[in-house]
């Protein structure tokens, strides 16, 4: 499909999005000051990972009365791959903007594969809103960067806004848009760890990062701060630089 007939596509599936349901799902203002999102990829849902590993990772939680954490539920809006990234980055920004109201200290955005470019819309949002602004954490568990026809958008752009980015990437699972490292990320490439066996064979393999964050190397969710009680993002940053990419 060339560029002028993907347009009139395009259009219509964008035409025909519901509307973000940030609003409806996100929680209500509390004392609970540090929100932890974990967002699912087009063509998912929540049921299929991301409600899980909520449940695998709040006993590591270091303070839990201070923490809200969401499967976010964008499944109708990325049903259609053509139109998941624009729509991704409608949910992001609204998501920013509920939590413009909530007083909120910190806010940690887990995103596979086309959830990443709801990541981005929030990031994006979150960096036009006058400071002071709650510190922002992202994981990328194999972020698709398409936009269009350029399969590489989102690796000079996702992240950039944060104040800490990481990514686990795995490679030939045959998803294009998903082989590249984020610029602004340190990126653990973890395909090397994916255990053998029919279950992340093929295409399931894109999936593979959601299992590895949270089971195969504590370092990834034990330097967050729901786990280790601190964010220091300098200090992270320090550890883990931008730009590189460590095979585990």
């Amino acid at each position: 499909m060339t560029k002028r007939q993907l347009l009139p596509v395009l259009l219509l599936a964008l035409s025909c999005a519901p509307p973000p349901t940030s609003e409806a799902q996100l929680p209500a203002a509390s004392s609970r000051d540090v929100w932890l999102l974990i967002i699912h990829g087009s063509g998912d849902g929540p049921g299929r990972w991301a409600t899980g590993m909520a449940e695998a990772l709040r006993p590591r939680f270091a303070e839990p009365d201070r923490l809200e954490v969401l499967a976010y539920d964008w499944h109708d809006a990325a049903v259609d791959k053509l139109s998941a990234a624009v729509n991704g980055r409608r949910e992001g920004r609204a998501i920013a903007e509920v939590i413009a109201s909530r007083g909120l200290s910190h806010v940690h955005v887990i995103a596979h594969s086309a959830g990443a470019h709801v990541a981005h819309g929030l990031e994006l949002a979150w960096s036009e809103q006058p400071a002071p602004r709650p510190t922002l954490h992202l994981t990328l568990l194999d972020p698709f960067l398409g936009e269009g026809l350029d399969f590489e958008w989102g690796r000079t752009r996702f992240g950039t806004k944060a104040d800490f980015t990481e990514g686990l990437l795995n490679r030939g699972d045959g998803v294009p848009g998903t082989e590249v490292a984020v610029q602004a990320a340190h990126t653990f490439d973890v395909t090397g760890s994916k255990p053998s066996g029919a279950a992340w064979a093929g295409k399931e393999g894109h999936w593979w990062p959601t299992s590895a964050y949270a089971d195969l190397d504590p370092a990834f969710f034990d330097a967050s701060l729901e786990a280790s009680g601190q964010f220091d993002a300098e200090a992270l940053r320090a550890r883990w630089p931008a730009g590189q990419t460590e095979v585990r």
